[in-house]
């Protein structure tokens, strides 16, 4: 794509009554967000990349994707970029805190700057940020109404005959002190 050039977009429709708004560069996708359902502002994708996102979000919304397999432009510092990297390769229904997410990426004290990290990510559902949680196993900062809460419902809904394997397997498993 040459310099300068506006980056093209496609809006998909999406069973959470908003669209899904992507904005490719051609190379990568350099924004994605929820937006008003609008059937007269929706556009067929106009190039390769945006084809595959597409049909990579139909597929996730038929419960037929594991996780998204796109390019992503992520402009950020190099701390929140790491914690955006870490939670992009998280599978649908695999859940994890914020303080896995900071030891994922070298930095275990750090679970706040992750959740500040997730609440700026620049690609809505492509950086699934509903997917981390609090050590306690509920979503944070979000009321039942939210995208993020009915999109971890969905999550969770339909995927919970599969078993959970810890995506951060490096790391031990948390444990709770004896409260005898």
């Amino acid at each position: 794509m040459r310099a300068g050039a506006a980056p093209t977009r496609c809006r998909i429709p999406t069973p959470l009554r908003y669209d899904l708004l992507i904005l490719g560069n051609v190379e990568a996708i350099v924004a994605c967000k929820f937006v008003s359902a609008n059937a007269q502002r929706r556009c067929k994708p106009s190039d390769a990349l945006l084809v595959e996102a597409a049909a990579q979000v139909r597929a996730y919304f038929k419960r037929q994707l594991a996780r998204f397999e796109l390019p992503l432009a992520l402009d950020g510092s190099e701390f929140q970029v790491a914690a955006w990297r870490a939670v992009a390769a998280l599978a649908f229904g695999e859940f994890v805190s914020y303080a896995e997410v900071a030891r994922a990426i070298g930095r275990p004290s750090a679970h706040r700057g992750v959740a500040a990290a997730m609440a700026l990510t620049p690609l809505d559902l492509l950086v699934p940020a509903h997917r981390v949680i609090g050590a306690d196993g509920r979503i944070k900062g979000a009321g039942p109404t939210s995208l993020r809460f009915r999109l971890a419902q969905f999550e969770r809904s339909h995927s919970a005959a599969r078993a959970r394997t810890p995506r951060f397997q490096s790391f031990p498993p948390r444990t709770r002190p004896d409260r005898r």
